[in-house]
């Protein structure tokens, strides 16, 4: 019987039951490992898998780790539980989750793990087949923190289809609307705040309120974040943390990390600078300088610094945080190649191409080594180095990354993702420099729908897409388009960004340049008597 096109599709729930239901067959024993996104489609692969299975008379047993414990009680219960398994019905199929809330906080997950790849020998020993749940959070730390057991799966599973349940689909604007991890995300974060506030009534102590349902709720929500309707929820958080009485906790300098994460993906720069600053001032004075975690805020607030064009600041942060992740990590982490990809950007920003093509070439191959080639970790360095080579007219190669990058983002994400969003725009404008001005703009139009939709109409990235887009009228002559969007563009920049950043003034350069070319050409008629647009030619009257 043919496969269908969903079942075909690597990485699909169809794809990895049945990888799983071929593995499970050919051994009696052994270890599998699967890194997931979402917990619903974790579900559907493991009922198709447990429906594959029953006419080979293998068992299924699901096993759940305990939350929020030490390590040496996280092991000792998994392996009691196996070994109970075992006994009952060996040779079983053993589905085990919860590695990601078993242990007392994301900032003990390598000592944790390392406690687990010390047991290796006896989870291998056991005469059951196991397969091992990780989403991707966990999955970069487990990497490295595992290295013996890591070597010891016998396949490395990535599940990137995303699903959602029937009773979660009133949030979507029509049923025909794409799902994504993303629901998930905005459905655990609720969950868990709904789950805060009954703690809270029952009086649990704040440090409970913080590392149990606010913290989990935040990393949730981060991967949520973009979504429009959940501005208001973000900042509540603020409350909610300055609430607890946890003043130079490590774990609330992870909240405000996530939470400044959260305000940066919304373009709420001047409200996340705060947060990053706290956050990394509270793990100075926990940690000492040279800790792996201060290297991690110093990288944030880099970005942030980044992001408002500070660059001599930005470029020392970075510089700093480069150097401790070398001295406390192996030389291919993913943390030093996502430094060294920084760091690359605000060398193309300053026109240090051959150092920044040097550090993207670099980020690029620990990528690969690290997450495969599909990761969308490799997809932005991809992008990157795309960006670099369109910068210096070397377009040929830069189209070809943009199309593997985009590729790789729509397998992972669908079709509607913001970082699809992204590419989309990354690549009109390459064919736009190249003048090949009709595959540009239906890529400019998609790359706008999917940023009005999943970031809200008055999103920066939003803002950078219109312009776009007005530049490509501009040039073949169509001004009373191009008016219409440098208007909404100016108009979402001025309100979400200060009046001398570069996007501001850098997007009313472009109006005025089109105002001029429309004056040149003797098509003045076709623009409107907006206060913009007026204000602009008054300016240009009196030059």
């Amino acid at each position: 019987m043919a496969l269908s096109e969903s079942a075909r599709q690597p990485g699909s729930i169809g794809d990895i039951a049945g990888r799983l239901t071929l593995w499970a067959r050919r051994n009696p024993q052994g270890l599998v490992r699967v890194e997931y996104s979402s917990e619903f489609a974790r579900q559907d692969t493991m009922q198709r898998l447990k429906s594959q299975l029953a006419s080979d008379s293998i068992p299924v047993t699901e096993v759940a780790l305990p939350f929020n414990q030490a390590a040496d009680a996280v092991v000792a219960d998994l392996l009691n539980q196996l070994a109970q398994v075992a006994v009952e019905q060996p040779h079983s199929l053993v589905s085990i989750t919860g590695f990601a809330t078993a242990f007392h906080h994301q900032a003990a997950w390598p000592d944790a793990l390392r406690v687990v790849n010390f047991n290796r020998e006896r989870f291998a020993a056991l005469q059951l087949r196991q397969i091992w749940w990780l989403t991707p959070a966990i999955m970069q730390t487990a990497i490295h923190a595992m290295p013996d057991l890591n070597s010891w799966f016998s396949q490395r599973l990535q599940l990137t289809e995303a699903v959602i349940p029937v009773e979660a689909t009133k949030v979507h604007l029509d049923a025909d609307t794409p799902t994504s991890n993303i629901d998930d995300a905005r459905q655990r974060a609720q969950t868990l705040i709904a789950q805060f506030h009954q703690a809270k009534e029952a009086e649990a102590t704040d440090a409970a309120l913080l590392q149990t349902y606010l913290l989990p709720a935040l990393e949730a929500l981060a991967e949520a974040s973009a979504q429009r309707d959940l501005r208001e929820l973000a900042g509540e958080f603020e409350g909610w943390l300055g609430s607890l009485k946890l003043d130079g906790s490590a774990d609330l300098a992870q909240s405000l990390d996530q939470l400044a994460r959260i305000y940066e993906k919304q373009g709420r720069y001047r409200e996340a600078l705060p947060l990053y600053r706290r956050s990394l001032q509270i793990r100075e004075q926990q940690l000492g300088a040279d800790h792996a975690d201060v290297a991690q805020s110093l990288t944030n607030l880099a970005a942030l610094y980044y992001t408002q064009e500070r660059y001599d600041e930005a470029e020392s942060l970075y510089q700093r945080s480069l150097q401790i992740f070398e001295q406390q990590l192996e030389a291919n982490h993913p943390d030093v190649a996502t430094i060294l990809n920084n760091l690359a950007a605000l060398y193309t920003n300053q026109g240090r191409y051959d150092e920044a093509e040097s550090l993207y070439q670099r980020s690029l191959q620990i990528d690969e080594q690290v997450y495969g080639a599909d990761h969308p970790k490799v997809a932005t360095s991809l992008s990157n180095l795309a960006l670099l080579y369109k910068i210096q007219g070397r377009y040929d190669e830069a189209e070809s990354l943009y199309q593997r990058s985009l590729q790789i983002y729509e397998q992972i994400y669908g079709p509607d993702h913001p970082d699809v969003a992204i590419n989309l725009n990354n690549l009109a404008n390459s064919y736009y420099a190249q003048g090949i001005y009709s595959e540009a703009e239906p890529l400019y139009w998609q790359s706008l729908h999917i940023r009005e939709q999943q970031l809200g109409t008055n999103h920066p990235d939003v803002a950078t897409t219109l312009n776009n887009l007005a530049n490509l009228y501009q040039a073949q002559g169509h001004y009373d388009k191009a008016e219409l969007l440098f208007i909404r563009a100016t108009e979402i920049l001025v309100r979400a960004l200060p009046e001398d950043h570069s996007y501001v003034q850098g997007g009313l350069s472009n109006f005025t340049d089109m105002i001029q070319a429309a004056l040149a050409a003797g098509q003045a008629n076709q623009l409107s008597d907006h206060p913009i647009t007026q204000a602009i030619l008054q300016q240009l009257r009196e030059a």
